[in-house]
């Protein structure tokens, strides 16, 4: 005899068109399946939400203090503040428990307050320590705080900072910027961290230690570990790791090199190609995830329609001929996921 399958929404959409359930009787079978999430979920989905806010609120309104007061501070002030902030909310979350979202947030916030101590450290003796070493201080000072806290906010904001540290070292020491680059340092933070990707070696660099954290995350997730189950992390990471590789390839298709300093090299589209494969495999079959499968098909439609671009012919109807594709590639790519997501709910 055949096991029940479990409920899905197609199945109970399936149930209510064989039926001819109304709206009100459909929005009930959904809540008894556990499709839909109930009044308690909601509440505690917003007070997490809150909570969080709070927390990083609390913490932009420290440094907003800091910043706007420094002048009138002494120097035993700006330390006994911040090392008071750091106390209260270690405390806080051992208080709290770190399996409540406030003990969860106050440790975060514990975090963030070391990387201001830190910064006011740096501010008040001018040591003239290059910046990644603030960074990777940072980094390395949270670190236990991300093994005993057991939650992803903790390692995403490690993981950042690796990477800060990694762009920092390497473009102060290893390869100072020069010429077309530095000018991005004017136009601002942002927009200078963007371009320093288009180094194919810094670019490689980066995707590493992302693909290492991704696959460590996943691992742990494979063994069963408890509060590494959440999808959040895992897909901010491969985002990450496809930005640093994704925009040395385009630049490639469309121009070759932008001058002899730009270091582009094949690396990086020989990364992005097997990145792809291998995600767009395990994420289909062993570890479900349409974030990082959306990730993946996006990356190609950007790779397909630049090679289109670069050696189309030019002309209104080659516009129309890109148009084309690019709704195609989209609709395609849509009507994929769609059959992938209904074939995981068959069989679950």
């Amino acid at each position: 005899m055949s096991l029940p399958k479990t409920a899905s929404q197609s199945r109970v959409r399936e149930m209510a068109v064989a039926l001819k359930m109304s709206e009100a009787a459909y929005d009930r079978a959904l809540e008894i399946a556990g499709c839909r999430p109930d009044r308690f979920t909601w509440r505690r989905y917003i007070d997490t939400f809150l909570i969080a806010v709070g927390a990083a609120l609390i913490v932009a309104g420290v440094a907003a203090f800091f910043a706007w007061n420094w002048a009138d501070l002494d120097h035993l002030h700006k330390f006994a503040l911040i090392q008071l902030g750091i106390v209260a909310t270690a405390i806080a979350a051992w208080r709290l428990s770190l399996d409540s979202a406030a003990g969860r947030a106050a440790l975060f916030a514990t975090a963030a307050l070391t990387g201001i101590l830190l910064a006011v450290y740096g501010q008040v003796y001018q040591t003239g320590a290059d910046p990644y070493g603030l960074f990777l201080t940072w980094a390395l000072l949270i670190a236990p705080l991300c093994l005993i806290g057991r939650q992803a906010g903790l390692w995403i904001l490690f993981v950042i900072l690796l990477n800060l540290s990694l762009i920092m070292y390497y473009t102060q020491v290893l390869n100072p910027p020069d010429g077309w680059w530095q000018l991005t340092q004017v136009l601002g933070p942002l927009v200078w961290l963007a371009s320093t990707v288009m180094d194919s070696t810094l670019a490689s660099y980066l995707f590493a230690l992302n693909a290492v954290a991704l696959v460590a995350w996943e691992v742990g997730a494979n063994r069963g570990i408890g509060w590494m189950q959440g999808r959040v992390l895992p897909g901010l990471i491969a985002m990450m790791a496809f930005s640093t590789v994704l925009p040395p390839s385009l630049i490639m298709i469309f121009v070759g090199a932008l001058d002899d300093n730009a270091n582009l090299h094949f690396v990086s589209p020989l990364l992005l190609a097997i990145t792809t494969a291998a995600c767009l495999w395990y994420y289909q079959f062993r570890r479900r995830d349409l974030f990082i499968l959306t990730l993946c098909l996006f990356a190609a439609i950007l790779v397909i329609t630049s090679f289109s671009i670069r050696y189309s012919m030019g002309g209104v109807g080659t516009l129309l001929l890109l148009a084309i594709l690019i709704i195609g590639q989209v609709a395609g790519a849509a009507w994929w996921l769609r059959n992938i997501a209904r074939r995981w709910e068959d069989e679950a």
